[in-house]
């Protein structure tokens, strides 16, 4: 039955009906992001989008609350797939550590800056997900820490760092540099140069002494 679907062409009306779905969560990620879910009405999201509340019903029968885990769902794999993809590459090398945590740090931020509605969302909202998209999220969160695990480990092998809870390392270091990202983020403020040389620094010096 899904071969026979994919196989049909869209009709004009399902063009239509897709360009809506986009143009709802479009709006609807934008203002949960500008104001917060629990701040943003049906009307007002309705107003925005220029649309009837009930064709939006017929669009998301399960109201606010679908719209919200849509927009969630539609941008998560794609973004946490980039990044996992990032984490993948950058240790997949030899680098040094003074030379892989700059374009690390530099990368997350990135990364976090392009999509701050998604991630923005995504932290205030992350308790209203299901619990299929909450297993979902967090087995692919989970794949950035393992690589560098992974890569610390390899160091460690390789008598470039000294041995030690790789795990608890890496969950140390990313989740102090996620919480600096995010912070930085909310208030309009960027990660500064000497910042990020400063926290290089530490670890290195902390994983290498």
């Amino acid at each position: 039955m899904a071969a026979d679907r994919a196989g049909k062409r869209m009709t004009n009306r399902d063009m239509q009906a897709a360009e809506r779905k986009r143009q709802i969560l479009d709006i609807a990620m934008r203002l949960f992001a500008e104001k917060g879910y629990h701040a943003t009405s049906m009307r007002e999201l309705n107003k925005e989008i220029g649309m009837a509340e009930a064709l939006t019903y017929h669009y998301f029968p399960g109201g606010k609350l679908e719209i919200l885990r849509s927009v969630l769902q539609n941008a998560q794999e794609e973004r946490i797939a980039s990044i996992v993809g990032f984490f993948r590459g950058i240790f997949s090398g030899e680098g040094r550590l003074q030379e892989v945590l700059p374009e690390l740090i530099e990368g997350i931020s990135k990364r976090v800056r392009q999509d701050q509605a998604y991630f923005l969302i995504l932290f205030r909202e992350r308790a209203l997900l299901d619990q299929e998209q909450k297993a979902a999220l967090e087995e692919l969160t989970k794949q950035p820490f393992r690589a560098m695990e992974a890569y610390l480990a390899k160091l460690s092998a390789q008598g470039a760092v000294r041995s030690m809870d790789f795990g608890m390392a890496a969950s140390q270091f990313l989740s102090h540099i996620v919480v600096l990202i995010v912070q930085g983020f909310m208030n309009g403020n960027v990660l500064q140069q000497t910042e990020m040389e400063r926290i290089v620094e530490y670890y290195a010096h902390l994983w290498e002494g």
